[in-house]
């Protein structure tokens, strides 16, 4: 095919995408065709790259039709979508290399205009993958208010028990409804939806869904962000899986992360407790969820100041009532030592007993221990 052949080919798609409506085929249309004009006419290539920036990341000069309000269930009047309140969205504590990916992500689409202007899309889909409570839902609420867009929020798996058999006909809605405004579209529960399409117990709308999917996947607004997480990465087809521009991977907390965790969630309160009493209760955690964690320290302040409690030991209160099957061999050791010398000696043997629901013995067993277990 030559220059002429195949720029009557862009000049058709172009044309047809824009009379036709379609906004999203006409924005990846256009980015396709500033980099092919960019190696031999440099010129028409920034101007049409510069008339995209300033289109595609603000939607309302080119949009046809009013979305109109939020979509609700024809039937029963229950909302498809709300949209979350970011006032008090904080930034998830994750390992380094996450972070990082996270904040290149962001960076990309702060400058999505530059990235435009060259013939590059923006990354406009995420997948979350990771276990219940490794911050999924808040990395998202991060994402939307460090790019001051609202996010819209659909529980999958609630939406198909409730509405059965309309499945298709309510995420199509969802679906349009975010394409028509700047937001982050959160897909929680994703996998109840994007299961593969070889898994014979599945209906064949979920089927056909997964098919109206990767569609989206591949036409997505770039004025908007999809966000999908899942905890049942193993359920998702393997094409949904390459659609998207960005993986990230949430691992559960490690030490440094667990001990941040506790830090933040204590507030200006976690000055009362040792270092070494942290790090311990934190070293005692090992498999815990970001979540959990969190939750734990909360419920240490709020016994410390209802009881008036020291706050280490409320602390190692809350940790021995909801992870006391954990707190076994070094860990407890560690533990008991720890919380005896940021005590400084105000709590007994026999406190430490019925703290960690040990007898007076065995806490002067560790106690008398001049260096970890084993």
């Amino acid at each position: 095919m030559n220059r002429t052949e195949e720029w009557t080919t862009w000049i058709t798609r172009i044309a047809e995408a824009g009379l036709s409506g379609d906004q999203q085929r006409l924005e990846i249309l256009i980015t396709k065709a500033v980099r092919s004009l960019k190696k031999d006419h440099p010129t028409l290539g920034d101007e049409l790259g510069t008339l995209l920036s300033q289109h595609a990341v603000n939607p309302g000069s080119l949009r046809w039709k009013e979305s109109g309000p939020p979509p609700a269930d024809a039937d029963q009047g229950f909302a498809l979508v709300r949209t979350d309140k970011l006032d008090s969205a904080h930034p998830p504590i994750l390992p380094k290399a996450v972070s990082k990916r996270v904040e290149q992500f962001l960076r990309e689409r702060r400058e999505c205009q530059r990235l435009l202007v060259e013939g590059f899309a923006p990354t406009r889909s995420v997948l979350l993958l990771g276990p219940p409570g490794t911050g999924k839902t808040m990395l998202a609420r991060w994402c939307a208010t460090q790019l001051d867009l609202p996010l819209l929020y659909l529980d999958l798996a609630t939406t198909i028990s409730s509405f059965l058999g309309k499945t298709g006909f309510n995420l199509r809605r969802v679906l349009d409804y975010a394409r028509s405004r700047p937001c982050v579209l959160l897909l929680d529960e994703f996998d109840s939806i994007a299961k593969r399409r070889d898994d014979a117990t599945e209906l064949g709308e979920l089927k056909r869904i997964v098919n109206v999917l990767l569609k989206e996947l591949e036409e997505w607004p770039m004025h908007s962000v999809l966000v999908a997480a899942t905890n049942h990465p193993e359920l998702l087809d393997s094409a949904i899986r390459r659609r998207f521009d960005l993986t990230l991977d949430l691992p559960m907390p490690g030490d440094e992360e667990r001990v941040s965790i506790m830090e933040r969630a204590g507030g200006r309160f976690t000055r009362e407790i040792p270092g070494a009493v942290l790090r311990a209760c934190s070293n005692s955690l090992k498999g815990a969820s970001a979540s959990d964690v969190d939750s734990l320290m909360q419920a240490a302040v709020r016994h410390h100041l209802a009881a008036e409690w020291p706050l280490t030991k409320a602390l190692v209160g809350a940790l021995h009532e909801r992870f006391g099957a954990r707190l076994a061999g070094k860990n407890v050791g560690v533990l008991i030592r720890c919380v005896h010398a940021g005590a400084a000696g105000t709590l007994t043997v026999r406190e430490l007993a019925e703290l960690f629901g040990k007898s007076p013995s065995t806490i002067q067993h560790h106690l008398s221990r001049e260096s970890a277990d084993g």
